[in-house]
């Protein structure tokens, strides 16, 4: 099939274009398949051509981490620049979706701003023959979209000094961000035909009072709870699924919570306001059977301090490039947490606005990519 796009002439906005153009969508999303296979075999290419060591290591069946290694002045100091391979689905995007185009100063394609921008400075250095002060890695993980799986494995193992996550922030330097409480609460009620319903237990209308209590109850757990980064605690109901046909009295309803954590609080704490609805809603209805389930995924916030030595080299590499720098907060999680919770001073930077992350028509300002290309060089040779 003959190539719908035009390579830039610009070698980073076409390096960008290259691994827009590979299908890396999570395979345990929709319309996922090989996952991350065909970016980690460019990514081993690309480190061949440029002459920099790395390795790949097996997270998942089949799905490896790939991390490459400039060793610097100062083989005893490392900073680590981590990057997930992985995207979001595309089934439901309005544009080709590895056909990353470039117009009006935009280059298109799922995984373009979320977040296959990263990293891309490092050949820069190898090329201009520039030596970092510390020893600079650049970490391709599998599995962002998903569980973390790939990031967990990294900061497992990882003596680096410091890490740069990037994702996208709109070049703002990123100390701190929420973490993630998602688990689900499952109603069973008692089947029967739709035309004698009062045989039956209906699941889903007993849910639909736990979604208006949830949502009326818990957000008043929240009050005085606020981080001036962040932002306070949220919570999202975001799948609800039950009944088997329109004749069935439904046995069964299940819905899908997302609570968001802010610096300071626990994850595994902000489960106690929802077990407190469902046991109010029995205590109502001796009919219900409620239960909430054990988390599918706990994930820590982050919170760096605004003196860390990566947060102040960053910063000045903003006001070096950009004139102005910002230090703040974002109200989503990230793969920096994992290294945060081992004690490693994280941050999270890179092009791109969020709002465009899984969006249907994905973009991502070229002027922004290249600007973080000069900001990533400076910090690594400063760092």
């Amino acid at each position: 099939m003959a190539q719908g796009w035009r390579r830039s002439t610009n070698e980073t906005l076409a390096t960008l274009q290259d691994v827009v153009a590979i299908e890396s969508v999570n395979p345990e999303l929709p319309g996922g398949s090989r996952g991350e296979v065909e970016m980690v075999e460019y990514l081993c290419a690309f480190f061949a051509g440029c002459g920099i060591p790395f390795v790949t290591t097996d997270v998942l069946d089949g799905r490896a981490n790939v991390v490459a290694t400039l060793v610097g002045a100062d083989p005893s100091r490392t900073l680590m620049f981590e990057c997930h391979m992985d995207t979001a689905s595309a089934l439901r995007m309005t544009i080709p979706a590895f056909e990353p185009h470039i117009r009006d100063g935009r280059l298109y394609g799922r995984g373009a701003c979320d977040t296959k921008a990263g990293g891309v400075a490092m050949k820069r250095i190898r090329e201009s023959g520039a030596q970092p002060r510390a020893t600079i890695q650049y970490a391709g993980a599998v599995d962002e979209e998903r569980f973390y799986r790939g990031a967990l494995r990294l900061a497992a193992s990882t003596g680096a000094d410091a890490v740069i996550v990037s994702e996208p922030t709109e070049l703002a330097v990123v100390r701190a961000h929420k973490g993630i409480a998602r688990f689900r609460i499952l109603v069973t009620g008692r089947a029967a035909h739709s035309s004698k319903p009062h045989l039956g237990i209906n699941a889903i209308s007993q849910m639909a009072r736990i979604v208006r209590d949830v949502e009326r109850d818990v957000p008043t757990t929240y009050r005085g709870l606020d981080h001036p980064l962040t932002g306070g605690p949220t919570l999202s109901i975001g799948v609800i699924s039950g009944g088997t046909q329109v004749n069935f009295v439904p046995d069964q309803c299940a819905i899908e919570i997302d609570r968001r954590v802010i610096p300071g609080e626990r994850p595994i704490d902000t489960l106690a306001a929802f077990q407190a609805v469902i046991d109010r809603a029995k205590s109502d209805d001796p009919d219900l059977d409620a239960v909430l389930e054990e988390p599918y995924l706990m994930d820590e916030s982050m919170e760096t301090s605004e003196h860390a030595e990566i947060v102040l080299v960053a910063a000045g590499a903003c006001r070096a490039v950009l004139g102005n720098a910002t230090v703040t907060g974002v109200p989503y999680g990230t793969d920096g947490s994992k290294f945060a919770a081992r004690g490693i001073p994280t941050i999270v930077l890179g092009p791109g606005n969020i709002d465009q992350a899984h969006t249907a028509d994905e973009w991502v300002s070229c002027e922004q990519v290249e600007r973080a290309v000069d900001i990533f060089e400076r910090i690594m040779l400063e760092f």
